[in-house]
């Protein structure tokens, strides 16, 4: 990528991220905004976050892929992993190479299941101002070694940038809607899953592809992509969803 377009989308991406005094404001969108961003600008194969509910549970919410999203449930069912750790220990946790003894000692279950999904090296990053850590930002690569230094700084300044855009957009509103806020964005992710589903089975593509495709259309369209995934279930979505090429599915 060329420096000055890099420097468009780091520009476009801290823009984006500190967008969410807006009405209409899903916080699902808004996290996949940043996966998004995240591995456009980073040297990484996938992304996801973990959020810390009300009462101080974590709660997986959104991931860059099928593969990311299995890995970031499968830390909440084993009780172990670097997101877990991450959000309870408020610090960066990597870059790991998960072949590595010490690490699969350390998460026996998950290192395992993130091997056998494909990946090598993991990192996770905190959704933390100051002394509030509201998630963590988990960072996937295949190749062991690959997560570089300069990669983490980038990735921390953009989980910084969203936490202030959550934080902002948390005290705009008033507290019941404080709560309901990771509600609802769980509630979205179960459309969004049933989207992926659905449009997968009719297209015969990768729940991947679909999420792509369905990810393209609601930016190329300017909507939200829950609205776009109640849509798609509701059977009222856009036709051309349905037909265009898989190419459109990349619009940027």
């Amino acid at each position: 990528m060329a420096q000055p377009e890099r420097d468009e989308r780091l520009a476009r991406a801290f823009l984006e991220l500190a967008d969410t005094l807006v009405d209409g404001f899903h916080l699902i969108d808004f996290l996949h905004v940043l996966t998004d961003h995240v591995v456009d600008l980073l040297d990484v194969t996938a992304a996801g976050v973990v959020m810390v509910d009300a009462q101080g549970r974590l709660v997986d919410v959104t991931a860059s892929t099928a593969g990311a999203h299995q890995l970031e449930e499968a830390q909440l069912e084993f009780d172990e992993g670097p997101c877990r750790d991450c959000c309870y220990e408020h610090e960066a946790v990597g870059p790991l190479d998960l072949a590595d003894r010490a690490v699969r000692d350390r998460w026996p279950r998950f290192a395992e299941a993130a091997r056998a999904a494909g990946f090598a090296a993991v990192a996770a990053l905190p959704l933390r101002l100051r002394d509030e850590v509201i998630g963590a930002l988990n960072l996937f690569h295949t190749h062991p070694g690959a997560l570089r230094p300069a990669d983490l700084r980038l990735g921390q300044a953009l989980a910084d940038a969203a936490t202030i855009g959550i934080l902002h957009q948390r005290l705009a509103g008033d507290q019941a809607e404080r709560v309901g806020q990771l509600q609802t964005a769980l509630n979205s992710r179960i459309a969004i899953d049933q989207a992926k589903g659905y449009l997968g089975a009719c297209l015969d593509i990768s729940p991947d592809a679909a999420f792509t495709r369905l990810r393209g259309h609601a930016r190329a369209h300017r909507m939200s992509l829950t609205r776009l995934c109640e849509q798609v279930v509701e059977g009222t979505a856009d036709t051309k969803l349905f037909t265009a090429p898989l190419d459109a599915a990349h619009d940027d």
